[in-house]
C-alpha cells in the first residue's frame, strides 16, 4: 500500500536527496560555479527530476492517472484491511493525498533551493540558477499547482464512484447471504 502511495512521488524524494547530498558535499544553493558530485552536474540532475515530477503531476490531471491510481489504492485497502473505520480513514487519506500532492509536491521539493538567482514564476521569467546551473524546469512547478482544479474533482469523483460500487457489492452480498440462509 505504502509503495503505491510513494511511487508517484519518487522524483520529489530524489530532488530532496540530490539537494541534500550537494549541500553535504559543500555546495551552496546560490553558488556561481556548477556543483558536481562524483562528476554529475547537480543542476542537470535536479532539472531532469523536476521535469519528471511535472510530467507525472500533469499525467495525474490530464490523463486521469489520478483516478487509476486511486482505484488501485482502494483495491489494496479493501483487500488489506478488515475494519470499516480503518478502510474509510485510509481511503480518505489516500484521496486527499492524490487530490493535492501530485500538483503541490514538486513546488515543495524545490522550495528549499530557491534563492535570489532562482524565483520560479508562472511566466518562466528569468533564469533559475540552482547549485550553479540553470534549472529552467523549476518554473513549471508553479504552473502545475493550477492543476489542483482538475485533480480535486477527479479524486472526489473517483472516491464517490468507488464508494457506490462498494456499497452495491456489499448490498448484493448481504441479499445473497440472506437468500441462501432462507433456502438452506
Amino acid at each position: 500500500m505504502l509503495l503505491l502511495v510513494v511511487l508517484p512521488f519518487l522524483p520529489e524524494l530524489a530532488i530532496s536527496v540530490v539537494g541534500g547530498l550537494a549541500k553535504i558535499d559543500g555546495c551552496v544553493v546560490d553558488q556561481k560555479e556548477v556543483c558536481l558530485i562524483a562528476g554529475v552536474n547537480v543542476s542537470s540532475a535536479l532539472s531532469g527530476l523536476i521535469t519528471a515530477a511535472v510530467v507525472i503531476g500533469s499525467a495525474f490531471a490530464w490523463l486521469g492517472l489520478a483516478a487509476v491510481w486511486l482505484v488501485m489504492c482502494y483495491l489494496v485497502i479493501v483487500r488489506g484491511w478488515v475494519r470499516l473505520a480503518a478502510r474509510l480513514l485510509l481511503a480518505l487519506l489516500v484521496t486527499a493525498v492524490f487530490a493535492l500532492l501530485p500538483y503541490l509536491a514538486p513546488g515543495f521539493a524545490i522550495a528549499p533551493f530557491t534563492n535570489a538567482n532562482c524565483q520560479p514564476n508562472e511566466g518562466g521569467v528569468g533564469t533559475c540558477l540552482i547549485f550553479g546551473g540553470n534549472v529552467g524546469s523549476a518554473h513549471h512547478t508553479v504552473i502545475l499547482q493550477w492543476l489542483i482544479f482538475a485533480g480535486v474533482p477527479i479524486a472526489l469523483g473517483t472516491a464517490l464512484a468507488c464508494a457506490i460500487v462498494i456499497a452495491v457489492v456489499r448490498v448484493r452480498r448481504t441479499r445473497a447471504v440472506k437468500r441462501s440462509a432462507r433456502s438452506g
